[in-house]
């Protein structure tokens, strides 16, 4: 059997640091307000308000204004995306490539959302 990966802050952070850096320079500036968070698994009422079914695993979720919402607002909190360590470690964390590649991919998705993008339109873009 193959030794689980454990996801840690650290390793978050690198790959967030990897995402941003990756994006166009445009849009790297308009990031600095969003917050990621490493959380163990999403609370029973993150899964009500996303309305998920039981089983269902969540890797990550936007919270907050999205950057139009911001842009309006005198004062805004910040946009938070939060990942989920326990669902990313059972479904990838035997598999280093695959657990990075989905890390990244929920990064992305979420700043999807933070941009404004709905569930449909990132379904349209290929990155459900």
């Amino acid at each position: 059997m193959r030794r689980r990966l454990r996801i840690t802050p650290e390793l978050v952070e690198r790959i967030w640091t990897e995402v941003l850096e990756r994006l166009p320079a445009d849009l790297r500036g308009a990031v600095d307000n969003v917050a990621v968070l490493l959380e163990e698994e999403p609370s029973p009422a993150q899964r009500a308000a996303l309305g998920l079914p039981p089983g269902e695993n969540l890797y990550g979720m936007f919270e907050g204004p999205t950057r139009a919402e911001r842009e309006r607002m005198l004062i805004a909190w910040p946009s938070r995306i939060r990942l989920f360590r326990r669902p990313l470690e059972a479904d990838f964390g035997h598999d280093p490539f695959r657990l990075r590649a989905e890390i990244r991919r929920t990064l992305l998705h979420e700043l999807g959302h933070y941009f404004g993008l709905s569930e449909e339109d990132l379904r349209r873009l290929g990155m459900e």
